[in-house]
């Protein structure tokens, strides 16, 4: 204790003996926040501190004032693929540990798109603040913006905050900064908003300045000028663009004009350089207007641009997007996805990132900790082992810890919300919980893990529109408009092997080998509506197929597509081997909609449904870390759970991390988790795929599947 006392005194000792130091930053294509300040060893809070407005996005060219506290710059990399640590430490000429050092979090493996310091960067003198004249420090904090002298509070209004309102928004509707009302509700210092808050927001005495005598002399652009009227749509980039002056020198030749930029404003703009809008675009690009509800998520996915090109042709658009806008885009690239981007087509959503507001989402899941004794060393084990429920969270938790970790080398940071829901059908303690804590702002919330306790939480949450994502039931929601059902149904996998068939089915014998039994009646009666001409093998009493009944099904003539439903492993161990042996004389192919335990049982020969080609539709690719084999290619998240954990991650972890993940990078290309799931394309990482749709009743489906298929070799591929 005495020494951590001592290290903590040395540190605010070290840190109060030296001045602030601060450098200017030219913004240069493709940089971020986070990337410039993994550069210069500092944190994006302390950019947006001394830049402010950096938060709403930073354009190519623009200056920023970094804070430095050791006079050091280093060279940054974004890991591409097929990069490790020792290939980076070759490349930069340094050392695997000096990479490791200056990386503190490598050692738990990199990722593609991750930025990466490399070495030290030789530097002029940083300028110390304290230390310089007047003159000087202006100079390096020209950038800030200068503090207007205090403005007088005539009155104050309250304002009861509205559900997802933030300090931002309000500030902006009233027309005054965040700092504004902070001084005025000391507490938001140190407290978040929520919903029904009453803050007050003070009322400033208007303050008529006359217009400054700006001295254009020295540029003939601005020597002649006239007045504007502020047009609908109209935006300070558009019209500093049409009359061929910066924004810089709008705001120069209108030293008072109003930052919010209200419809019929009068300005001062040159006269002798206006251009029409057409005029001013560079060859192979088009202007588009924006339509009513676009976002600019939908532009990017239907340009095929990433969200930097974007804003580095319309800076604008970082004050927001309006209907009616009118945007740059390269030419013809609407018309080339509108054939590229349909309902199937996989994106990748880290290309288009461009929602940086941290995510807040809860995960509720059964750990049950009310029932476990940590004290008891060997009844906990005992009950970790024999507890599956409790097994399945803990793995899906662990994925959903590395998808939070990784998408923030993305730039997407989570704040992350864990709660115990115990058990299933839980319904008044998954009540407590959701009164106990507030969901006003969270923006999803995964689990629970039982389908009932996940209605229930769906039910409870529709009032703030929160999504609700189910991790594992396979059961639809037919009443809450925001339960995300992300393990396609049943119904979803028999639709992706029966349009497989139906399309090639023409020239096919069709057998049907159905078990016995109610259950069964369903799947059968679909079977048969979908092919009337297929041939029904009679199975016996207890589930048992005579070779005899099989030879009057099977055609020697034409192929014979055979489709096995049971779960009775006796069945399946019968008619398998019957099947196999005939495949000798008979072209035969297997198929199924229902590829459940039975068939991996070890009366099932895995010999055997190779030889007949067995194919079935899966939620997942069937990975099995069984099958990785020393110097075999894995994952970069398969590589890092490995690193973490020390064993490689089973289906639970994986599908964790999978939803985890896609439901990140989808609320950073969107406005919100709905506005994500309207545009029809497929995402798809490490096992699983997503494809939500909207259902008449009730909220969004998965429907992305996998089709597989064995192959000779005993090995899984994906058909489609």
């Amino acid at each position: 204790m005495k020494k951590f006392v001592l290290v903590f005194l040395l540190l605010i000792v070290s840190v109060s003996t030296y001045a602030q130091q601060y450098k200017s930053h030219k913004v240069a294509k493709g940089d971020n926040v986070y990337r410039i300040a993994k550069r210069y060893n500092t944190t994006p809070e302390a950019i947006y501190k001394i830049n402010p407005t950096a938060k709403e996005g930073i354009s190519e060219g623009e200056i920023l004032v970094i804070p430095v506290v050791n006079d050091q710059e280093y060279n940054t990399h974004v890991v591409e693929k097929d990069d490790t640590v020792y290939s980076l430490s070759k490349k930069y000429n340094i050392s695997v540990d000096a990479i490791y050092l200056l990386n503190p979090e490598a050692d738990k493996g990199i990722n593609i798109g991750q930025i990466l310091n490399v070495g030290k960067v030789q530097q002029k003198d940083a300028i110390s603040v304290e230390n310089t004249l007047d003159g000087d420090k202006n100079n390096i904090l020209d950038d800030l913006k200068s503090i207007p002298e205090e403005r007088k509070i005539i009155r104050f209004i309250t304002h009861k905050v509205k559900r997802r309102e933030t300090l931002y928004g309000i500030a902006k509707t009233y027309e005054i900064t965040v700092e504004d009302i902070k001084k005025n509700n000391k507490r938001l210092y140190s407290e978040q908003i929520r919903k029904k808050d009453k803050i007050r927001i003070p009322v400033f005495a208007k303050e008529s300045i006359p217009d400054k005598v700006v001295d254009h002399s020295g540029d003939s652009r601005l020597s002649t000028t006239t007045r504007y009227t502020v047009q609908p749509k109209d935006t300070k980039y558009g019209i500093a663009r049409r009359h061929g002056i910066t924004i810089g020198e709008l705001e120069q030749l209108n030293p008072n004009m109003d930052p919010s930029f209200p419809v019929g404003m009068q300005i001062t703009v040159p006269t002798a350089v206006f251009v029409s809008l057409k005029e001013t675009i560079q060859p192979g690009y088009e202007l588009y207007e924006v339509k009513p509800k676009e976002t600019i998520f939908r532009i990017l996915n239907r340009t095929g641009i990433s969200s930097d090109s974007l804003f580095n042709m319309n800076p604008y658009l970082r004050e927001g997007l309006k209907a009616g806008m009118v945007i740059t885009i390269p030419k013809d690239t609407l018309s080339a996805v509108k054939t590229r981007v349909t309902k199937g087509t996989y994106i990748n959503l880290e290309s288009s990132l461009y929602n940086f507001t941290p995510k807040k989402v809860a995960v509720m899941l059964p750990f049950s900790l009310n029932a476990l004794d940590l004290e008891a060393r060997k009844e906990t084990e005992e009950y970790l082992k024999n507890k599956q429920s409790l097994r399945i969270a803990l793995d899906l938790y662990s994925g959903i810890l590395i998808a939070v970790d990784s998408a923030k080398t993305k730039g997407i940071t989570t704040e992350l919300t864990v709660l115990d829901t115990q058990k299933n059908n839980n319904k008044e303690h998954v009540k407590s919980i959701i009164k106990e804590n507030n969901f006003d702002e969270t923006d999803v919330v995964i689990g629970p893990l039982y389908q009932v306790n996940a209605e229930i939480v769906a039910e409870e949450l529709k009032k703030y529109n929160t999504p609700v994502f189910s991790p594992a039931s396979k059961k639809e929601s037919n009443l809450h408009d925001n339960f995300f059902q992300t393990r396609p149904t049943n119904i979803i996998l028999q639709d992706k092997i029966i349009s497989f068939v139906e399309k090639d089915s023409t020239d096919k014998n069709i057998v049907l080998v159905v078990q016995q039994g109610t259950e069964y009646e369903a799947i059968k009666e679909r079977l048969v509506s979908k092919f009337p001409k297929a041939k029904i093998a009679k199975i016996e009493k207890g589930n048992y197929l005579y070779e005899v009944r099989l030879n009057k099904v099977l055609s020697k003539n034409k192929p014979n597509w055979v489709f096995l439903e049971s779960d009775d492993v006796a069945m399946i161990s019968n008619v398998i081997p019957l099947l196999n042996a005939k495949s000798e004389s008979h072209n035969i192919t297997l198929f199924t909609t229902d590829k459940n335990n039975a068939f991996d049982n070890d009366n099932i020969k895995n010999e055997h449904l190779s030889k007949l080609h067995m194919h079935y539709p899966s939620v997942d690719k069937e990975f099995d870390n069984k099958e990785i084999e020393e110097g075999e290619e894995i994952t970069p998240f398969i590589k890092r759970y490995k690193k973490e954990y020390g064993s490689y991650p089973n289906n639970w972890a994986i599908r964790g991390f999978d939803i985890a993940y896609d439901i990140l990078m989808r609320l950073g290309t969107a406005d919100d988790m709905y506005h994500a799931a309207a545009f029809e394309t497929t995402t798809e990482y490490v096992e699983n795929k997503f494809s939500y749709s909207k259902k008449l009743l009730g909220g969004y489906c998965n429907d992305a599947v996998y089709l597989i298929k064995f192959e000779d070799d005993l090995k899984l591929t994906i058909v489609k």
